[in-house]
């Protein structure tokens, strides 16, 4: 007897409520091979689409749709699959699906709603225009959540590498969704730790910035090995 799929998640595209199109993500506890679903429906129209292993589902092409979902931490679970050589059988993927948080984030992180000082916003604004890291790394301490939406909305993709760069210095903490296009945008940085930062953010694992390490240093070949396994 057939198991039923598991519900991962569902959301609009671009997390457009008005949209008409609907996206989901299912997990088939009893399709090992391809136990990952991606569908889209119209209005009352039934969902189509298909199914994928878990390195398929996880390819570049797909982290807007798993985004969408909420599903992006498929991402990580992935590498870590990758990194053991093996397959994950559907119900080592339903393990590794994070647990929902038991408090509201504002009481988990208070910090990232604390005010920052008044004309905080220009002097980010000065530091990212002159890629002034000593700046950078003061200023990082005084995000918030609304500095965080009004900084990653002035970021553009026909920005000089210099400045974007600089963006990605300051944002290499943060984990809201308006920071991932920066870093999406990252991977293909000449900076390389504009590459490793953007491998933490995207992987949802900021651990793995040690092991990019080599003498302390950010290690250019380690990098370029994370970034390759991350499109993959």
């Amino acid at each position: 007897m057939a198991i039923a799929a598991i519900n991962l998640g569902c959301g609009r595209p671009g997390n457009d409520p008005a949209s008409q199109e609907l996206l989901d993500v299912h997990l088939h506890l009893d399709c090992p091979a391809t136990p990952i679903s991606m569908g889209e429906s119209w209005g009352s129209a039934p969902s189509i689409g298909a199914s994928y292993t878990l390195q398929d589902a996880v390819a570049h092409r797909h982290w807007a749709h798993l985004e969408a979902c909420g599903c992006d931490w498929l991402i990580q679970v992935a590498l870590e699959e990758k990194g053991q050589g093996r397959l994950f059988t559907p119900q080592e993927i339903l393990e590794r699906r994070p647990q929902p948080k038991t408090t509201p984030a504002a009481a988990a992180s208070p910090a990232r709603s604390k005010p920052a000082p008044a004309g905080t916003l220009e002097r980010i604004r000065k530091a990212i225009a002159a890629a002034d890291y000593e700046a950078i790394e003061g200023l990082r301490d005084l995000l918030n959540d609304e500095l965080v939406r009004a900084i990653a909305a002035e970021w553009r993709p026909d920005l000089p590498w210099k400045v974007k760069d600089a963006y990605a210095a300051l944002l290499m903490d943060q984990t809201a969704a308006c920071v991932r296009p920066i870093y999406r945008d990252a991977l293909a940085s000449p900076t390389t730790e504009s590459r490793a930062y953007a491998v933490c953010v995207l992987s949802g694992d900021f651990g793995v910035f040690d092991s990019l390490l080599t003498d302390g240093g950010v290690d250019e070949s380690k990098v370029d090995v994370a970034v390759a396994r991350l499109k993959s």
